[in-house]
């Protein structure tokens, strides 16, 4: 008497969905801009268990005093100065100086990062200039094709003497 009539629900289909979605995370990943964190690659001492303050004393002749204004402006020792000659002017005050010589850094805390990591950049290549030519008059090779012992006594002979003044109690540091 009754009779039943089945309904069926249609089905979607799905087969292009793996493709669609393949697809739009392809484009995200295209699309989408991946920002390198800046950074300093720097070793840290090991910690002491011990606090030491070990003072030293620095002739004036031997410091070199490197200053970040909150302008951005560079002064080596209270001259104003280019971040493009930095690297001259370190390379040349560390072969005067040897192993005596001191850098000191000095940045406002309303200094830009950008500032502060060119001076940082245009130090460490002073020192990797130093460091190839004595690696070249002593092993006849340049310092990054050394032996670990050899870089060690080149590291010896050319330290790098930096020191860095932070004011913490302070607020600042722009991007």
């Amino acid at each position: 008497m009754f009779h039943h009539f089945s309904h069926n629900v249609p089905g979607l289909n799905t087969t292009s969905t793996a493709d669609i979605s393949f697809m739009l995370l392809i484009f995200f990943l295209v699309t989408t801009s991946m920002d390198v964190d800046k950074g300093l690659s720097r070793q840290l001492p090991p910690p002491e268990l011990k606090k030491e303050s070990e003072q030293t004393n620095v002739s004036k002749s031997n410091l070199m005093t490197l200053q970040i204004t909150s302008d951005n402006r560079l002064l080596v020792d209270d001259q104003p100065a280019d971040i493009s000659k930095l690297r001259n002017r370190i390379e040349e005050f560390v072969h005067s100086r040897g192993k005596r010589h001191l850098i000191s850094i000095k940045a406002d805390p309303n200094s830009n990062y950008n500032t502060y990591f060119q001076i940082q950049n245009e130090i460490v290549a002073a020192y990797n200039v130093i460091r190839n030519q004595c690696a070249i008059q002593k092993y006849g090779r340049r310092y990054d094709l050394c032996s670990q012992d050899e870089k060690e006594i080149i590291k010896d002979l050319c330290p790098q003497r930096i020191a860095e003044d932070y004011n913490t109690g302070e607020e600042g540091g722009t991007k």
